[in-house]
């Protein structure tokens, strides 16, 4: 699941290992209209989400199958769910200001170049990594400052330990693991973990109040084998995450 804080619009990518079958959509967060890509599906299983933004998805394909190498990148205007352009010999690094930032899987070496996000074509602009990871992070700042991902916190941290003993205290569970911790102005949203007998993981999200009140607890997974990571974000004061792997669920956050 990826973000789209411009047009206020997710991502999203939903794989089925069974069946080999993956399928795209987007979503309006104003609307809440759910559309999907018209993508074949023999195609779309070879194909993975970058990223969204500019009101467009970008994805991935492979140019190594055996070893996950990312290689072509696809544009969506997600809109109209219509594709707008592919690059098939760069692979994706990241998104920057004045657009997508790509670079030859082949030849890694070569600096990276700064294509139009609208069109594929490139700017002329190229970089270094280094000044390509900088201007991938500044420009998320920008991008994500309405939007909040957690925090995760693994066991044997510091923090994982504090907030352990917070969900002991409130909850009366035992947190293993490890957990992703959020704070607003006026709310904690806490994803954590508990075992039950026979080693399986349920993944439980709870939300309180600044003075550790309880306002909603919900189990969102069960019948894990290991944790996860990005299990909520909060964007414009609501709370969303996917429940049982297969649902879309949004709450508003009340000050």
């Amino acid at each position: 699941m990826r973000l789209d804080s411009s047009t206020a619009r997710l991502a999203l990518e939903v794989r089925n290992p069974d069946l080999l079958l993956t399928r795209f959509y987007t979503f309006d967060t104003h609307t809440h209209a759910l559309d999907q890509l018209p993508l074949p599906e023999a195609k779309a299983w070879w194909q993975g989400l970058e990223d969204a933004e500019f009101g467009n998805l970008y994805l991935h394909g492979y140019g190594n199958r055996q070893i996950g190498q990312h290689k072509g990148i696809s544009a969506y205007k997600a809109a109209e769910q219509s594709k707008l352009w592919e690059a098939p010999d760069m692979a994706f690094y990241g998104i920057a200001a004045d657009g997508v930032l790509a670079y030859h899987p082949d030849c890694p070496e070569l600096p990276l170049q700064l294509l139009n996000p609208q069109t594929g074509k490139p700017t002329g602009s190229t970089c270094s990594q280094q000044q390509a990871a900088e201007a991938v992070a500044r420009y998320s700042r920008e991008r994500f400052l309405d939007c909040q991902y957690p925090v995760l916190y693994r066991l044997g941290e510091a923090y994982f330990a504090q907030v352990q003993a917070f969900l002991q205290e409130q909850l009366q569970v035992q947190a293993v693991l490890a957990l992703e911790y959020a704070e607003t102005e006026a709310h904690l949203v806490i994803s954590f973990y508990t075992s039950d007998d026979s080693g399986k993981l349920k993944n439980e999200l709870a939300v309180f109040d600044l003075d550790g009140k309880l306002h909603q607890k919900m189990e969102i997974a069960s019948q894990l084998n290991g944790f996860g990571s990005d299990t909520f974000f909060i964007f414009n004061h609501k709370l969303y995450f996917i429940l049982n792997k297969d649902i879309l669920q949004v709450f508003q956050l009340l000050a």
